[in-house]
């Protein structure tokens, strides 16, 4: 197995929901057998039809998010972003008897509306696209007092940059083999690896990826309060976005429907 030449990485583990219950679940009890805390993101129409399901995973120590995945933030307005906030915000509450400390948009997009938004509606931590290639970073503008999680970025090929994430790069043409030699590449000292439930969740290939790399023990997993502390604090204007999605349209090498499944019926 190739060596990391980094031997100790700070990490956050983030698992986006995206309506596949057996891969949330399956994330959910692996990340609790190997003690990882993680971040999980939750959309509304989960909250609504397994809320029995978010509450466990609350109640078992996850921090839960709450995401809107319809469109991104970039430019909506106040009354729109609030509204969503506010909406997905309560639900969650009401489901896990827990206030909804991070949130993320469509693209992990946001302005400085949403900051201002999170500031009104106590939400203490938003998502953004990555701005520092693979190395993750914290930002807090000067203006609110609110952190920015900037995740870990990555380019593959023609198809630009996203996410240190399952989806981003098999959307982009991505392979299994692909994904595993970044991983086994990476050289950061801080990162955020991103997991989504309807692909390494229950596809064998991706999850058994991801499964090599945690063997590996080379990360130190953090609590989100613990991976955002001492954040790089500027002015909001200088704070750099990225706004690049190349990858509207996925356009995989390999089809989901081909992606051998996990054998969840010989466990």
């Amino acid at each position: 197995m190739v060596k990391n030449s980094i031997t100790q990485i700070e990490g956050l583990f983030l698992i986006i929901e995206r309506s596949n219950v057996r891969g949330l679940k399956h994330w959910g009890d692996e990340l609790e057998r190997r003690r990882i805390p993680a971040v999980i993101q939750i959309e509304e129409r989960m909250i609504e039809k397994n809320g029995d399901l978010i509450k466990d995973l609350s109640d078992r120590g996850f921090e839960i998010g709450g995401a809107y995945n319809e469109r991104p933030f970039w430019n909506e307005s106040y009354e729109f972003q609030y509204g969503e906030m506010a909406r997905i915000k309560e639900k969650l509450r009401s489901c896990t008897n827990k206030p909804m400390r991070i949130f993320n948009s469509k693209y992990f997009a946001y302005d400085e509306i949403t900051l201002r938004v999170a500031d009104k509606l106590g939400v203490d931590y938003i998502i953004a696209r990555g701005t520092t290639g693979a190395k993750a970073v914290v930002y807090k503008a000067e203006e609110y007092n609110k952190k920015i999680v900037s995740v870990s970025n990555v380019p593959f090929k023609e198809m630009g940059t996203g996410s240190l994430c399952d989806e981003s790069l098999w959307c982009r043409g991505a392979t299994s083999h692909d994904f595993r030699d970044l991983l086994f590449g990476l050289k950061e000292d801080k990162i955020i690896l991103v997991a989504q439930t309807h692909l390494s969740g229950v596809k064998l290939h991706w999850w058994n990826v991801y499964q090599d790399f945690l063997d590996t023990n080379i990360v130190t997993w953090r609590s989100l309060e613990e991976f955002t502390v001492n954040p790089f604090v500027l002015p909001f204007a200088q704070i750099p976005v990225n706004i690049e999605v190349k990858y509207v349209t996925p356009q995989p090498k390999i089809p989901l429907e081909n992606e051998p499944d996990y054998p969840f019926e010989k466990l």
